[in-house]
């Protein structure tokens, strides 16, 4: 594809807008646009012709997987190359890109060596919009093959095969001393599960240990050793404990059944057995033994991450942090110093992004700690009106694109009493939220009001919170809908506000929705 193709980053953050731009500019690609969600980004793909679409999974408004289900539905774009730029690596939101077409899958973060191989290569196979002609065949030689076009497969690992398919792979051992019986039940079971045999139970035991076995079939009549002898041994190995066992005799005495379901059976078929009955109950049981299974894997995996998260946040605690305080350090040093513009911009990029990461590090520790009524907030005097000027800059700058506009009106002795760390982290989660409510080219309006030992901070933005949300505004996980939002928003600014002394309450209506927060002041 020529340099000159017009390129769309579609992101809502800034950040990492520009970073791949400028990826894009050191690759030759020049003509490069710019949205911050998928509603923009498909307003401006109607106006102007885009050749290459670069889009984040999880934005506002419309997401990434929503704007590509548009473009493969629209002629126009029907076949532009979307490369998915975001944080989404489960197995189910993969399945989902790949579903909707989807050319190229880059998770977050990256490096600027496999962004740079990853899209060249997606744009090295697509083919020119003029195919080459076809050549002409001579008269004298045979018509050309008809290729049929190949489908890609896409290896994605972890995309666990539907049940129904996964119970058609079972392995099904037959345990009985009476040939004739083993190969009526083979014939019957052949076509729908893979069959060993075996003709003695010691037998069966070295079976059971040695391959993969889905389900048993165990007669209990069998000299030497016993159908009931042949699963005490199977149940005590830690290897064969776990495979289901039907006893199939014709002892169908009760002292028989329980006895056999005593042992560890699943079930009991007298012989002889009705072939459709008997491939009914295997069914059922292998069926239930695969979701047993997958119970199992997923408790397993649910306490591996609970130690995961015990050793994350360590990690976070101590190893972290101290790289990112480095990296922070150095492009404040770097931002002290005499540079170009072009470098200047790239250590300020490298400021805020360590500035936000640090933040988020914080947040996500300190909010687990106040849910457990840990987090011991050391309250300092500091300047409210100082903080949100910084706060209402760094979201204007975030929000270019939809020029929001943070307007707000502070008396001349706005010193609060909190953590002005803290509270910086609340106050920014509480403008963007307020950002991404308004329409473009709106107005946030701040109003700071002190009160009897307490500083009142109302948010007012254009746009009504939906009549379903506004009961459950504050909840945990409580979410309208917002593609990539996880409900933590609104929840984590009340629990701030909250863990200092003070509290977080909303009125919407009027076209209007007003945030309050209340801190305590001195």
């Amino acid at each position: 594809m020529h340099k000159s193709a017009a390129i769309l980053i579609v992101d809502d953050y800034l950040l990492i807008r520009t970073a791949v731009r400028q990826v894009l500019t050191e690759l030759g690609f020049s003509n490069v646009f710019q949205a911050e969600n998928g509603k923009t980004a498909q307003d401006l793909m109607r106006k102007q012709t885009i050749d290459i679409v670069i889009g984040d999974w999880g934005m506002p408004v419309m997401s990434g997987l929503d704007l590509l289900h548009w473009m493969r539905h629209d002629a126009r774009y029907a076949k532009t190359p979307f490369m998915m730029l975001t944080a989404e690596a489960n197995p189910a939101s993969v399945r989902s890109a790949l579903q909707a077409g989807v050319n190229a899958y880059m998770i977050k973060p990256f490096t600027v060596h496999s962004f740079a191989s990853k899209f060249m290569a997606m744009i090295g196979t697509v083919q020119e919009s003029e195919p080459a002609p076809e050549p002409v065949p001579r008269p004298d030689s045979a018509p050309p093959p008809v290729l049929k076009p190949t489908p890609v497969q896409a290896d994605v690992i972890g995309l666990q095969a539907p049940l129904a398919e996964r119970l058609k792979r079972c392995t099904v051992l037959i345990v009985d001393d009476v040939p004739t019986n083993i190969e009526v039940l083979a014939g019957a079971l052949k076509d729908e599960y893979a069959i060993k045999v075996a003709i003695s139970g010691r037998k069966a035991l070295e079976i059971a240990g040695a391959f993969p076995i889905d389900i048993i079939l165990l007669d209990i009549m069998m000299p030497v050793m016993d159908g009931f002898e042949t699963c005490r041994h199977l149940k005590a190995d830690p290897r064969t404990a776990h495979i289901p066992i039907i006893f199939l005799s014709a002892k169908d005495a009760v002292d028989d059944i329980v006895g056999g379901l005593r042992l560890g059976a699943v079930d009991y078929v007298s012989k002889p057995a009705d072939p459709t009955i008997l491939k009914a109950r295997i069914a059922t049981h292998l069926a239930l033994a695969t979701a047993m299974g997958d119970l199992k894997r997923q408790n397993e995996l649910l306490i591996e991450n609970a130690h995961l998260r015990e050793d994350v946040e360590r990690m976070t605690r101590h190893d972290l942090k101290s790289p990112i305080a480095v990296t922070l350090h150095a492009s404040q040093a770097l931002l002290a110093g005499d540079l170009p513009d072009a470098q200047r911009e790239r250590a300020h990029m490298i400021e805020m992004a360590a500035n936000h990461a640090l933040d988020m590090i914080n947040r996500t520790l300190d909010i687990h700690k106040m849910e457990k009524g840990e987090y011991q907030p050391a309250l300092q005097p500091f300047d409210m009106k100082a903080l949100l000027s910084r706060v209402a800059q760094q979201t204007e700058l975030a929000f270019t694109d939809r020029r929001i506009a943070i307007r707000f009106a502070a008396p001349g002795d706005t010193v609060c009493l909190g953590e002005s760390l803290l509270c910086y982290s609340m106050f920014s989660n509480a403008f963007k939220n307020a950002a991404e409510a308004a329409p473009p080219g709106g107005t946030i309006k701040v109003d700071v009001a002190p009160g009897p030992g307490s500083l009142h901070v109302v948010i007012d933005n254009e746009g009504e919170v939906p009549l379903t949300m506004r009961g459950r505004f504050f909840d945990k996980y409580a979410t309208a809908g917002k593609q990539g939002g996880m409900g933590l928003g609104t929840y984590s600014i009340r629990l701030m506000a909250e863990v200092q002394g003070g509290d977080a309450t909303m009125e919407t209506g009027d076209g209007h929705t007003r945030l309050t927060i209340t801190l305590p002041c001195v």
